[in-house]
């Protein structure tokens, strides 16, 4: 009997039967893979189960531990609670993606749900799981799915695929339902049994599901409120300027309007950041360190500098640190769980003398502080810090927040910023913008710009920024007093023009293409905007260059 070799992504080959299919793999492996596999490349090529393979070559098999079978398990997730739901609620329910929180999606929806209907879309879903109903891939004609959407009151399909470039669209169809979802799907409805539902009373539902650090486990559900109700803000705003998804924003910029979104835009965030600066002036007695912190390319730096001016404004001069000069020397940084230099880990930082020297600040004395130089991987001490009357203290980083900073410090002296990019804008109801992703091309475009990075470089280290974030950063977030949003309702317009010729750079062979080919796929459903327009202090500056705090 004639066989073939099949080599894992673990590097492990295997022998099959030549002929066998992908489905009979996976039975075979399941002990290998006991939560599932969502979805498999054979030869870097997504296959279908009922594929038959007849050459050697890779397999790559992605359960929902891994980034890749991740992104696809929430895919079919949603559509199957989607599904479900309208199946469920009135029939005039409209139902809207919106962000991810807490390990979960929140979509919202126009009815009030209430705890039996939240029952009844479970049982649904466990029901449709266990009937392992596939995902049906459908190809039409660009004109035909628009006429059908058109046909289904959803504008937001048909100026979505209005601005598609290509004449054929897939559609994808679960029982009689047809939607357009962007990306892949798993094969059918068999893998999607790790999921809960949480209601947000008068708001809509979370959609639960584990995370990649999980181990397919659902955690309960936090609701952080100051995350929810900014986002929330955001998101009313963008509805009171029709722009919720990135058809409104192409037609913004089609009808000529786009400096129009920009100072919209830039003027929103100015406001919400010249509310934090009047909130610190007011209990300056209190207070006595600003800190300030988020995941990475969430723009520290320009909302440090920007909060600044702002306090200057006001009557009250800051004085900055950052706590990526109180790193470690290079040669004393610790080691991670893969052996590389854990930059990310607070033990990373030397936190003796970042909570020495920020008390002797604090109390007066002149101190000569670090400024890290990232070229030798050392400390270099050249500046001196020394707080005056009516001064206060910036403190910047990824750590800022974190417990274990500053133990010395009551809390009521402190003043937490937490800060990320919050988008509100979707592709269409149905298609999410992930915040990761956005943050991603955020700092694609400026490790290349700012350190000669080939984005390659950018994508392989992205893993374990993301480690990092999940140990150092999130967990803080409640922490904080206040949380300022740095997305901006045009900015993928924007970056699409630096980052799409450096993801063109990757090719098939390389271990991001897929990576890639994801966030290309992304920028192809936003038209273009010029740089010129972008104000030289807004945060996108920070990774598109120009900034007025870069001079």
């Amino acid at each position: 009997m004639e066989t073939i070799i099949l080599k894992l992504e673990t590097g492990e080959k295997k022998e099959f039967i030549k002929g066998i299919k992908l489905r009979e793999i996976i039975e075979k492996l399941k002990d290998e893979y006991p939560l599932g596999i969502v979805f498999a490349r054979y030869n870097n090529r997504i296959i279908d189960e009922e594929e038959t393979i007849t050459k050697n070559g890779t397999l790559s098999l992605y359960d929902i531990n891994t980034m890749e079978g991740n992104k696809v398990y929430e895919k079919g997730l949603i559509y199957l609670f989607e599904v479900c739901a309208m199946e469920v609620l009135p029939k005039d329910t409209i139902i809207s993606v919106k962000y991810s929180i807490d390990k979960g999606i929140y979509c919202q929806i126009n009815k009030i749900v209430t705890p039996e209907e939240l029952i009844k879309i479970k049982k649904l879903i466990k029901e449709k799981v266990s009937k392992e109903l596939p995902f049906i891939k459908v190809d039409t004609t660009k004109s035909e799915a628009i006429s059908y959407f058109k046909s289904s009151g959803r504008e937001d399909k048909v100026k979505i695929l209005f601005y598609n470039n290509s004449n054929y669209v897939t559609l994808y169809k679960l029982e009689d339902n047809y939607n357009y979802i962007i990306g892949n799907l798993p094969n059918n409805t068999r893998v999607l049994k790790y999921f809960d539902l949480s209601l947000i009373q008068d708001k809509g539902i979370v959609v639960r599901m584990p995370s990649i650090y999980d181990n397919g486990k659902v955690v309960k559900y936090t609701h952080h409120e100051n995350y929810f109700n900014s986002l929330e803000e955001y998101s009313n705003w963008g509805n009171n300027l029709n722009i919720n998804n990135l058809g409104d924003l192409n037609d913004y910029i089609t009808h000529n309007r786009a400096g129009d979104i920009i100072q919209l835009s830039e003027i929103m965030q100015d406001y919400k950041l010249l509310s934090i600066a009047e909130q610190i002036v007011l209990n300056k007695d209190t207070y006595r360190v600003i800190l300030l912190s988020g995941p990475s390319s969430s723009g520290k730096t320009t909302t440090s500098m920007k909060l600044s001016l702002y306090l200057k404004s006001l009557g009250l001069n800051p004085t900055h640190l950052s706590i990526d000069d109180y790193f470690l020397n290079r040669s004393e940084t610790p080691l991670g769980p893969n052996g590389k230099p854990d930059f990310e880990s607070l033990k990373a930082v030397d936190v003796d003398l970042f909570d020495s020297q920020v008390s002797k600040i604090l109390k007066g004395h002149k101190v000569i502080v670090p400024t890290f130089n990232f070229v030798e991987g050392k400390k270099e001490y050249k500046r001196t810090v020394e707080l005056k009357e009516n001064e206060i203290l910036i403190i910047e980083g990824l750590h800022a927040l974190n417990d274990e900073l500053l133990t010395n410090i009551p809390r009521s002296k402190k003043f937490k910023v937490y800060i990320s990019p919050l988008t509100f804008l979707n592709i269409d109801n149905d298609n999410r913008i992930s915040m990761t992703d956005l943050r991603l091309l955020r700092r694609i475009v400026r490790d290349n710009r700012t350190r000669g990075y080939d984005p390659s470089i950018t994508l392989n280290n992205w893993r374990d920024v993301r480690d990092g974030e999940e140990k150092y950063v999130f967990p803080f977030q409640d922490n904080a007093d206040v949380m300022f949003n740095t997305s901006l309702a045009y900015e993928l317009a924007v970056l699409k023009s630096y980052a799409e010729p450096l993801l063109y750079t990757i090719r098939p062979d390389n271990n991001e293409y897929e990576t890639a080919k994801r966030l290309l796929s992304l920028l192809d459903y936003v038209l273009p905007i010029p740089s010129e327009d972008v104000p030289k202090t807004s945060i996108l500056r920070e990774f598109i260059g120009g900034s007025y705090f870069e001079q």
